[in-house]
């Protein structure tokens, strides 16, 4: 019963870590939801982004400068002039079209008489002071026709921060370690081995661990590292104890088969020597 009580409570906590990790891959962000068909009437090609990564990752620093420079090539003359309508998340976000200033939520008529063939979108703005790894749209352009709205640009980075990648890291690392923990734990018990301060150790592992959670959803990343570094020392107790109390009851095994062998041994000369006498061989 006990085994099983610490499984069911360990489900719990791997779907909620599950959670942490995927919901950002799931987000929607941007300007619109549905999916649409790029845009046939005009051609656009990234030719720089320009930010800070966080160490060790491809994830946009939060509060750091961003700069987009795009090019909008064969804009087509066949629906004459259309509208791009931007959107970004970007804070304090502006960007030029020639000497036309765009902010979000901007429309700029794009006339092929007036641009020619090609338009260079220039755009800039600041990461927002992300508390949590959170996907946000750096720029989404979207072109406005007679023949109906079609995508044209759409860049969508992850923002995070050392605080908040460090905290993720040792709590996925205390997550396995609370998996191989209940592992060894369960196996444990099924060999009826006594891993009753291993178990504590695994109980205060996964308190941590929820604790964390806790912390990270609430933006505090600080406590979220802090309380995962628990978590991930007391899982690594619980494994060490676990495996301590499984050596020393092979030790204990071989002991008593040593002693058995021994006893066997002693036995047997005992008999032999007895033999012997009656033998009349001294």
């Amino acid at each position: 019963m006990i085994t099983l009580k610490i499984y069911h409570k360990y489900v719990l906590i791997a779907i909620v870590v599950g959670a942490l990790f995927f919901v950002p891959l799931m987000s929607v962000s941007g300007a619109a939801t549905k999916e649409l068909t790029e845009s046939p009437f005009v051609k656009s090609e990234i030719k720089n982004i320009d930010y800070e990564v966080v160490s060790g990752t491809e994830r946009v620093k939060n509060c750091t400068e961003v700069s987009i420079k795009i090019v909008l090539a064969n804009v087509s003359k066949e629906i004459g002039s259309s509208e791009l309508i931007f959107y970004s998340e970007l804070v304090g976000a502006e960007g030029h079209i020639k000497d036309k200033v765009l902010q979000s939520g901007s429309i700029y008529m794009l006339n092929p008489e007036v641009v020619g063939e090609e338009a260079v979108v220039s755009w800039s703005g600041e990461a927002p002071d992300a508390k949590r790894r959170v996907s946000f749209t750096l720029l989404n352009i979207t072109q406005e026709t007679t023949e109906g709205q079609y995508p044209v640009e759409s860049i969508i980075r992850d923002v995070s921060s050392e605080m908040i990648e460090d905290a993720l890291n040792v709590c996925y690392n205390a997550k396995k370690a609370i998996e191989e923990a209940n592992q060894t734990i369960t196996n444990a018990n099924e060999k009826g081995l006594n891993v009753a301060s291993a178990t504590t150790k695994f109980e205060l592992a996964r308190e941590h661990l929820n604790n964390s959670l806790g912390y990270y959803n609430l933006g505090r990343q600080d406590a979220a590292l802090e309380a995962a570094k628990l978590a991930l020392i007391h899982a690594e107790a619980a494994n060490k104890l676990t495996k301590g109390a499984e050596t020393t009851s092979e030790i204990r095994n071989y002991g008593i088969l040593a002693a058995v062998v021994v006893i066997i041994v002693v036995v047997l000369a005992v008999i032999l020597m007895q033999r012997k006498r009656k033998r009349g061989i001294y």
